[in-house]
């Protein structure tokens, strides 16, 4: 290897691959997963002389889905790849979790050579046509001296407004081509490695008009989303709810916009609540932050009740009153927004803290008291375990700055409901832009190499984990000190509870066969542990966490009674009508 390529100044002579690896080095771009395919081997082979990180995955999808959570770490763009055809077209559910998240990203994607494009060319399609709904903008690199120009574009449109992911297709023939780059083209735009890359400021008259609402208010309150993250606005969150006495709901995004230990937290509203629902029923000024506000939040367009004034601060205009009607909008990023409230009432904020006393001390007494109610359910010694305990010694074992990864289905449901932050900041990772099964290990494995020494532990359903299991193997070859607990039900069992639930037990397709995965795991050369007795979890996750040479698999055998798999401490299975979507 040259001297010249250690240092990044290779030879301005270069192949469209070779430039790609070259720009993709100045953004300092995150590690990489991906598939290669022959119309990207220039890139691939440039990957290491520039000194990229690069994993090979054993499905695209996954690869989205650990850019995407290492993104969701880190703030920076996470990067994949994939070859055309079926390569690229795995991507589009990680691509789409991106999308309706707000992660910025960069795919990369080969296509065909365009000398014989449209002539049956192997593994040929319209993958730019599928793949656009997916991303924010699909940038096809037409003409090889533009391709540094145009990753710059990738990164700045993945960082700026609201973030999220850009494909940027590459033609075989562009790869594989070459070309006398000049040498002041080689270069980055270094406002746009980090999202958000800019921040929009609310107009000062509305933010007027929302302090005034706030003052007025006995009972406000304020619901936070999954923006106050991609902003970084937790710390003005809690500065603004702490100086004006606001209590704080979340969504499962938002979890973490505020310790949930924190006096203030509320916990979740919307679909799943302990005590939000309530107090959001009987507020009388809500704040939404970073929030679309869409039926999970809203409880299926129910909630907040009609005439309560709501601001709404929000980075996409669009969503501004688009669930719900908004009496004063804030556009603009998160963190910035909350900084301008802060600002406006400074004058106001002490004597809205003293006049909220009263009401604030209600947040720690409901509280206290739901915890009481649920006490049996997390101490719970049943066996199969049940998920109540589960969650509860997550809760008991990890650290204020470990990272919990939930997989859709009961793996967000039961942890966004029962499982705690004890410090505000991106803490807890739950993909619901899409809500895709199968999040769980990848995700995992991204959070990890972002999170560096902390602990990262990741929950998943036996039907999420048997989608990704190759990925074991990517992760053990990362040596990876993740640690991914299976909520083993040997059922698809959010499928299984509704059939239980809505259709009086006749179950169809829902069932999986029993499974050890703690010695699918050993075979794979990872840590397994299985966890029949709920007294031997805490250990379990501990042993888990020590262990940073390589992944670790708890395989928890949780309850196979479908009346007792909905999501919530009591375990409730209610009748229901049908129709009605109730987890």
């Amino acid at each position: 290897m040259s001297d010249q390529n250690l240092s990044n100044q290779p030879p301005r002579t270069m192949s469209g691959g070779r430039a790609l690896a070259e720009m993709l080095k100045l953004h300092d771009a995150a590690p990489m997963f991906g598939m290669g395919g022959f119309q990207l081997l220039p890139f691939y082979d440039a990957v290491g002389d520039v000194g990229l990180q690069h994993t090979l995955i054993n499905d695209e999808r996954c690869g989205a889905f650990a850019a995407d959570a290492f993104a969701r770490v880190s703030g920076r763009p996470g990067v994949c790849d994939a070859t055309l055809g079926p390569g690229a077209t795995n991507l589009t559910t990680g691509l789409v979790e991106s999308l309706n998240a707000g992660v910025p990203m960069v795919a990369v994607v080969g296509d065909s050579n365009r000398d014989y494009s449209w002539r049956n060319m192997t593994q040929e399609s319209r993958q730019l046509e599928i793949l656009a709904p997916a991303v924010k903008e699909v940038i096809r690199v037409e003409a090889i001296q533009r391709l540094p120009e145009l990753v710059r574009r990738a990164y700045g449109v993945a960082t700026s407004g609201r973030a999220g992911p850009v494909l940027l297709d590459v033609p075989e023939d562009i790869a594989h081509g070459e070309y006398d780059f000049p040498e002041d083209d080689l270069h980055a735009d270094l406002s746009a490695i980090h999202a958000p890359a800019f921040r929009s400021r609310p107009d000062r008259d509305d933010l007027a008009r929302a302090v005034a609402l706030l003052a007025k208010a006995k009972r406000p309150i304020i619901l936070a989303g999954g923006g106050v993250h991609l902003s970084g606005g937790q710390a003005a969150l809690t500065e603004l709810a702490e100086r004006c006495n606001i209590p704080v709901a979340h969504t499962l995004s938002g979890k973490g916009a505020i310790a949930c230990t924190h006096s203030l937290a509320l916990g979740l509203f919307g679909r799943y609540s302990r005590i939000a629902n309530d107090v959001l029923e009987r507020s009388d000024c809500i704040l939404v932050v970073g929030c679309k506000m869409g039926e999970i939040a809203t409880k299926r367009y129910t909630l907040p009740p009609k005439g309560i004034p709501l601001i709404h601060l929000e980075i996409m205009a669009e969503e501004i009153g688009r669930c719900v009607p908004c009496d004063v909008p804030l556009w603009g990023d998160a963190k910035a927004g909350l900084e301008d409230l802060i600002a406006e009432l400074s004058d106001s904020a002490a004597a809205q803290h003293a006049a909220r006393g009263e009401y604030a001390a209600e947040v720690v007494t409901r509280m206290t008291t739901w915890r009481m109610e649920v006490q049996e359910r997390l101490t719970s010694n049943e066996r199969p375990v049940n998920m109540a305990r589960m969650c509860q010694e997550l809760n008991n074992t990890m650290p204020e700055d470990g990272i919990l990864v939930a997989d859709g289905g009961f793996a967000a449901h039961w942890t966004g409901l029962l499982c705690e932050t004890k410090a505000p900041g991106r803490h807890y990772i739950a993909n619901r832009g899409f809500a895709s099964i199968g999040y769980g290990l990848p995700g995992s494995m991204g959070a990890q190499l972002a999170a560096g020494d902390r602990p990262v532990v990741g929950v998943t359903g036996d039907g999420g984990f048997n989608m990704v299991l190759g990925e074991l193997e990517t992760a053990g070859r990362l040596n990876s000190g993740l640690t991914i607990l299976i909520v083993n039900n040997a059922a698809s069992g959010y499928v299984k509870a509704l059939q239980q639930a809505q259709f009086d037990g006749r179950f169809q397709s829902s069932d999986l066969n029993e499974m050890n995965y703690a010695n699918i795991a050993e075979n794979l050369g990872c840590q397994g542990i299985r966890v029949e007795d709920p007294d031997d979890l805490a250990g379990a996750i501990t042993t888990g966490m020590a262990e940073r040479g390589r992944p670790t698999v708890i395989d928890v055998v949780v309850t196979r009674d479908p009346k007792k798999m909905l999501p919530g401490v009591d375990n409730r299975a209610a009748p229901i009508k049908k129709g009605d979507r109730i987890a």
